[in-house]
């Protein structure tokens, strides 16, 4: 700084020598104090007006709003039953996770720690607000139509700890969704709780760790979540894959042939034997994003479609409840397709209002609202939250 200003090339007044008059040193001293503050209070703005990484990283890839549109519909699609395959909807929520992976991944291995609250500010923005709607939203229609019991309560705070994958299913998955509001409604929940997990555990593995940058690493942890069956799997593949992107550049875009082999060799495995489906939907996932993962213009008509899928996810079922009581109360509702498809139009117009209500003005107004305590206040609330839960859970079920 000393230099900047036009100091002496020693820089003694910032050693404490003073060389100079008794008023010079503290006019000086005033001066570079001004100095330091205007520079940090730049910063500070820069640093609050900054766009999300997240966002500036979608823009990239055109691909990526119409693949999350389709694999929000799959979900939808197959629990109103026009899908039969029994894996259709996990598979594309493993799609989303490698999804994920590959994204926040990418933001977190160029993320300093000092940028940590923003990163935790945008989750949470992102995440919590559309979230905090569809768990009130269930849980005031299921207040409305069945008796509130200790069962009832415990779910409620899985979901709000973030936990429900852990403990809602207990003790078996047919007791559980019976005594779950709604009759097992909000059970997709699960994966919000994953993706949840992962934000708060992935931080702390690669921005504080030289070791989590590596792609080696990421390798070992995909490799042993297949094994151990878990979840994270597919997460932990897009996040690989981002390490190696950061290590190597944009691999995807020169591996398209053996990417496309990849997806359709496992997507065979998983239809011939149900049995190989822990282990290949990870790799189908990743391989499906991957050659998703091409920089192109987005389209105003493609950013829509991707960001309904989000809120379509969430508050499919408010549709699908709207659409079942008008049609049950005409007479109208039969089992053949049109039943069912005009049940997906019901679920694509909550996902559509609840988008142009929540999400989209959460997404444009939420940078005004930044501030580096606002993001590290969210972020420990976060880790609190979860740390909370999880430790109800394991008492509750005697797990520890």
């Amino acid at each position: 700084m000393g230099s900047e200003i036009g100091l002496h090339p020693q820089r003694s007044v910032f050693d404490g020598e003073r060389v100079w008059s008794r008023g010079k040193w503290h006019v000086f001293k005033a001066a570079a104090i001004s100095t330091k503050i205007k520079r940090k209070s730049v910063e500070s703005l820069r640093s609050a007006s900054m766009p999300s990484p997240r966002l500036s990283d979608s823009e990239q890839y055109a691909l990526f709003d119409w693949l999350r549109f389709v694999l929000a519909s799959v979900v939808v699609l197959s629990h109103i039953g026009i899908l039969s395959w029994a894996e259709s909807g996990n598979l594309a929520v493993q799609v989303f996770f490698a999804l994920s992976g590959w994204l926040i991944g990418g933001i977190l291995l160029r993320t300093p720690p000092s940028e940590l609250p923003r990163f935790y500010f945008n989750r949470a923005t992102r995440i919590w607000i559309p979230y905090a709607f569809a768990v009130v939203a269930l849980y005031i229609v299921s207040f409305v139509r069945q008796p509130i019991s200790s069962r009832w309560l415990e779910f409620l705070l899985y979901d709000v700890t973030f936990t429900h994958n852990w403990f809602s299913l207990r003790p078996d998955a047919a007791t559980a969704l019976i005594a779950m509001p709604l009759k097992g409604t909000g059970n997709h929940f699960w994966s919000i709780a994953v993706e949840e997990q992962f934000y708060l555990v992935a931080p702390l593995l690669i921005v504080f760790s030289r070791f989590g940058k590596r792609f080696e690493t990421w390798m070992v942890v995909f490799l042993a979540a297949i094994w151990l069956n878990t979840n994270f799997a597919s997460i932990s593949a897009g996040v690989l894959a981002a390490a190696v992107r950061a290590r190597f550049g944009d691999w995807q875009l020169k591996s398209a042939s053996v990417l496309a082999v990849a997806a359709i060799a496992s997507g065979i495995v998983m239809g011939l034997c149900d049995c190989y489906y822990w282990a290949s939907a990870p790799v189908f996932a990743l391989s499906l994003v991957m050659l998703a993962a091409r920089p192109t213009a987005r389209s105003s008509f493609g950013k829509l479609a991707g960001g309904i899928s989000f809120p379509l996810y969430l508050n499919a079922w408010l549709g699908v409840f709207a659409v079942h009581a008008v049609l049950k109360n005409l007479h109208l509702y039969d089992t053949s397709l049109v039943g069912p498809l005009l049940t997906f139009a019901g679920a694509l117009c909550a996902g559509a209002a609840t988008y142009l209500l929540i999400d989209r003005n959460v997404m444009m107004t939420r940078d005004r609202y930044y501030t580096r305590a606002t993001g590290i206040i969210l972020g420990l609330a976060a880790y609190s939250l979860l740390l909370f839960g999880l430790c109800f859970g394991l008492v509750r079920w005697h797990l520890v």
